[in-house]
């Protein structure tokens, strides 16, 4: 910002003058006077600086009554509030010193007034602005007989981010009646992210030195900041006039909305049953202010956000990178990414996060589809053997007498499967889909363990089904009869084989 006359080709300023960031050019003239005041027993308590600013503020070649009113408008919003700083640097024609160069600084000065001469304010309007500044016998300028302003930076190496904390303390001066005032008057300027020194940080990272990524008034080209609902604390001393508070930012190098924070589990049980667990915090950047925005503000939107399209699609496929990296196995079954064995979030609006832990495994008992909660198959072979008669012969002392009738009995398959479905909220949709799932498996199971080209006959016996919309479930059971050459059943003189997928 600046309150800056338009006149073209105007000569190069030799210094420049700034009040709380506003620069005033050309520079006005200064008057500049100290007065010390001193106690009853003629110790020196302070030096008062008072400086007047005469300054004129042209609009050439032509200029309207509304032109000049705006800029004398600028000229009140830049003088409206107190105790900002007051510095003078060197300019682009300093023949002496390098431009930006520190001629004077460290002023907080109150403004007692500003005059603006009255005049027909056509091309030009004259101005007188004065500023007064006590300094303690300490050196501290403003108003406070003590300033403390600290910035401390730590790595979070969970989150690979940057925490900032902020302190500032004061004492309003000795002797006067609104201390505890010009106290909090000297710490509310120095409050926020904005005010952190440009060179900061020089060595934490992320964004340590020589790579800086962020919004600052110094380097309004850089990149994001926000802040994050950690931690703001005040303490108030009205009776002693000192005044402090603590905040808390976090940084992020190169992410503009949330970051993330997680760990990621693998284990293998005895079975060699693998479950991969992926737990975390999203947290959104940006304040929330509770009650004031009960939906959590922009930090918990950003957080849900992020969540919700970034972070939760990628789920499955971080869970099998982690897989396919630790499982022993040479041809692993592959983890069953479509249904996690558990899925719990949880947020905060205040703090603006999202807590998430997910859950998936290689249990071949849990390989179900997407909507289906659990499934279970079974099949039952009753195989065809050689048909003999048993006779009963009485008061026979080695038993029955038992005729190979040369033909092998029928044999039976039964198919039974059972699925219950997910709860979506629709009873019908839900309990069709179970009923849809328990059909393809007996139609998959059908084709493997009855193709009618194994057997010499084959015929279904019976089918059965059963469903329950409140319980989401749905059973079935296909059972075949069949027959088969008398050759390729069991034989007791030979070794029996078993049937295999």
């Amino acid at each position: 910002m600046s309150v800056e006359s338009e006149v073209p080709n105007a000569p190069i300023s030799a210094v420049e003058v700034f009040y709380g960031g506003c620069k005033l050019v050309p520079a006005p003239l200064i008057d500049w006077s100290i007065s010390p005041e001193f106690d009853d027993t003629g110790t020196r308590l302070r030096n008062v600086n008072s400086l007047t600013l005469t300054g004129t503020v042209l609009i050439l070649p032509s200029g309207s009554y509304e032109q000049m009113y705006a800029k004398q408008d600028e000229l009140k919003a830049a003088f409206a509030t107190d105790y900002l700083d007051f510095t003078i640097l060197a300019g682009p024609g300093n023949k002496t010193m390098a431009e930006g160069t520190v001629i004077c600084s460290g002023l907080k000065p109150k403004v007692n007034s500003l005059n603006i001469t009255p005049d027909i304010h056509v091309l030009r309007f004259d101005y007188s602005i004065e500023l007064e500044d006590s300094i303690t016998v300490s050196g501290v300028s403003g108003v406070t007989s003590s300033l403390s302003n600290q910035w401390s930076f730590s790595e979070e190496q969970d989150s690979c981010t940057l925490k900032v904390d902020h302190q500032v303390s004061a004492e309003g001066p000795d002797g006067e009646t609104d201390k505890f005032e010009q106290a909090v008057r000297a710490v509310k300027p120095l409050l926020g992210i904005a005010n952190m020194p440009i060179q900061l940080p020089c060595f934490t990272e992320p964004n340590a030195s020589g790579n800086w990524g962020f919004t600052h008034p110094s380097n309004p080209a850089g990149g994001p900041v926000y802040e994050v609902s950690v931690q703001r604390q005040e303490t108030a001393d009205v009776a002693n006039g000192t005044y402090s508070v603590t905040e808390s930012f976090t940084i992020v190098s190169g992410v503009p909305f949330y970051f993330t924070q997680r760990n990621e589990s693998y284990d293998e049980d005895q079975a060699g049953v693998s479950t991969v667990t992926i737990a975390g915090t999203i947290q959104g950047l940006g304040r929330t202010l509770e009650p004031l925005q009960p939906d959590g503000g922009f930090g918990f939107a950003r957080a849900c956000s992020g969540f919700i399209y970034e972070v939760q699609p990628l789920l499955p496929t971080e869970a099998s990178g982690i897989y396919s990296k630790y499982k022993q196995s040479a041809t692993p079954t592959g983890l069953n990414v479509n249904n996690p064995t558990s899925l719990s979030i949880s947020q905060n609006k205040c703090r603006g996060t999202v807590d998430f832990s997910v859950s998936y495994t290689d249990d071949p008992t849990g390989r179900v589809p997407s909507g289906i909660v659990s499934s279970t198959c079974s099949v039952s072979h009753v195989e065809a053997v050689r048909l003999q008669s048993s006779h009963v012969i009485p008061f026979r002392r080695l038993g029955n007498i038992v005729q190979d009738i040369k033909t092998p009995t029928e044999g039976s398959i039964s198919i039974s499967c059972q699925a219950q479905s997910k709860n979506t909220g629709d009873r019908t949709v839900d309990t069709n889909r179970a009923i849809n799932h328990v059909q393809d498996e007996i139609n998959r199971l059908k084709t493997v363990h009855a193709s009618p080209s194994s057997f010499v006959t084959l015929r279904i016996t019976n089918l059965t089904q059963q469903e329950s919309d409140i319980d989401l479930t749905a059973t079935a059971t296909l059972e075949f009869a069949f027959t088969a050459d008398l050759n390729a059943v069991p034989d007791v003189n030979s070794d029996i084989s078993l049937r295999t997928l």
